[in-house]
């Protein structure tokens, strides 16, 4: 079963329920990082270039070696947020006693896993978070899907929009493994 709408992705395999939500590209921020990749490779190439000389000083050779090292660090963390920002995806799994929430970070994958009868008051919420307009830190609200856990708040599927978050949860009450009570009331099914 897909979903109508094309940015998340939900299919039936088997017993199991697949949900997987893209997360939402940042267009500026990407533009931003590939031109930033100019300049890098011009300075990487630079110090490659100064490494190969004939050097006077008995430690330059090392200097620029560890120039040359900590220079790929910083391209290792744009690499990162830019393949983060094209490929990265929230992957929710629901079997038949539990539900998986996969948050891929940047060398890991974060899992957490939930038994299904201990989850209660399933809906969707809105999350208020700042963000940086014209130099200016605004709060800003977005819409995410919750759920009690004993002892905690469980939030999940941060980049969907409200039709999104709905279609997720009408998917996650039609699978049939979560019972009618799982749900808050506003959701009852």
């Amino acid at each position: 079963m897909f979903s109508g709408n094309n940015r998340v992705l939900i299919q039936k395999k088997g017993n199991t329920l697949v949900i997987r939500i893209p997360v939402r590209k940042n267009i500026k921020a990407m533009a931003a990082v590939m031109l930033a990749a100019i300049p890098w490779l011009l300075m990487l190439w630079w110090l490659v270039a100064r490494s190969q000389l004939h050097h006077t000083i008995l430690w330059a050779p090392k200097a620029y070696l560890l120039a040359i090292i900590l220079w790929f660090g910083v391209g290792i963390a744009g690499y990162t947020f830019l393949s983060w920002m094209f490929f990265g995806r929230e992957k929710i799994i629901l079997a038949d006693q539990q539900m998986l929430i996969e948050k891929p970070l940047v060398f890991y994958n974060r899992r957490n896993y939930y038994q299904t009868n201990l989850m209660s008051n399933l809906r969707i919420g809105k999350e208020i978070y700042k963000a940086r307009e014209n130099g200016i830190w605004v709060d800003r609200e977005r819409t995410i899907l919750l759920f009690d856990y004993p002892g905690k708040q469980v939030s999940f599927g941060r980049g969907t929009n409200a039709e999104e978050a709905e279609k997720v949860l009408l998917a996650l009450a039609r699978h049939g493994t979560l019972t009618p009570q799982t749900f808050a009331a506003s959701h009852l099914i």
